[in-house]
């Protein structure tokens, strides 16, 4: 026979009916109230490891007509997700591989200006949610915004309407018809001014990919 004060001390009891069959498990509050308390215990413990692991990088750019921009993003999913793609828009596109004058200016300006698009587009899905809660996403934006104001726009806003205008002029005389795009858009009055600016912009989303690529691959 059982008593009730041994009732009231029992931490964990089981008890097997074999005619049903069936196992019953009964435990007393302290043990729930311990179990609940280690739970919590050990999602804490967990949290602040995985918080512990996230590094924090600072990201660099060099401008060549304003200073040096900084900023420190924390290698978060949320951060991680937004750079990774956008690197991919610029590793896959004429912006963060090398410029040469064997390439096509032309060529050059349809892959910026869909670069640009797709940039803003991707800094303005952002949700509130992700730009309020974590501070390595507005970093990213912040350095992308500037990546396109005073990096891209100036470039395409100086140059590209007028070469475009030019080009398309040139290359519908009948004396380039057999001259390659290279030739023609060598003609441009402006071509050495353009195209030094050209690997200016080129070398700033080229380091803007390096330091993406050192906040994605922990470097």
């Amino acid at each position: 026979m059982v008593t009730t004060d041994s009732l009231n001390t029992q931490i964990l009891g089981i008890s097997v009916d074999i005619g049903q069959p069936s196992i019953l498990l009964t435990s007393s509050w302290t043990f729930m109230i311990i179990m609940l308390v280690l739970v919590i215990i050990l999602i804490i413990i967990f949290r602040k490891y995985k918080i512990s692991n996230y590094s924090t990088k600072e990201l660099e750019i060099e401008f060549s007509s304003s200073p040096k921009v900084t900023v420190k993003a924390t290698r978060d999913d949320s951060s991680l997700y937004i750079a990774n793609r956008i690197q991919i828009e610029l590793i896959t596109r004429k912006a963060a591989i090398s410029v040469t004058e064997e390439d096509v200016i032309e060529e050059i300006y349809n892959s910026w200006y869909k670069l640009f698009q797709i940039l803003r587009d991707e800094i303005k899905s952002v949700s509130g949610e992700l730009i309020r809660n974590h501070k390595s996403t507005s970093a990213l934006i912040e350095l992308t915004v500037k990546i396109l104001n005073d990096g891209l726009r100036p470039h395409l806003t100086k140059y590209q309407a007028e070469f475009r205008r030019w080009y398309k002029f040139e290359k519908e005389k009948e004396g380039n018809s057999e001259k390659s795009p290279q030739e023609i858009q060598k003609q441009y009055p402006q071509y050495d001014e353009l195209f030094s600016d050209m690997k200016e912009v080129n070398r700033i989303l080229t380091e803007f990919s390096t330091q993406l690529g050192k906040l994605i691959n922990d470097k």
